[in-house]
């Protein structure tokens, strides 16, 4: 179905529908991949995101032992609640 989906609508005229089925047809082993297992790469990317932030709050401002101590005291919290 997903097939028909990508055959149809990357001819037609409208580009965002090309577009979204081009896209489609690029990444079609990961869509699938998605559809047909449970798995997530959802906690990995929240954990890269809360590190993300946690480093452009302490830009210039540390040094990696401050770092370090301030993602243990996040993880803490985290998980405590």
């Amino acid at each position: 179905m997903l097939y028909l989906f990508v055959e149809k609508y990357s001819k037609k005229l409208l580009k965002p529908l090309r577009s979204f089925a081009e896209g489609l047809k690029r990444d079609i082993d990961a869509v699938e991949n998605a559809v047909a297992y449970d798995y997530s790469n959802g906690f990995v990317e929240g954990t890269n995101s809360r590190l993300k932030m946690i480093k452009r709050t302490m830009y210039g401002r540390c040094g990696r032992q401050l770092l370090e101590a301030k993602l243990r005291y996040m993880g803490y919290n985290n998980n405590n609640g």
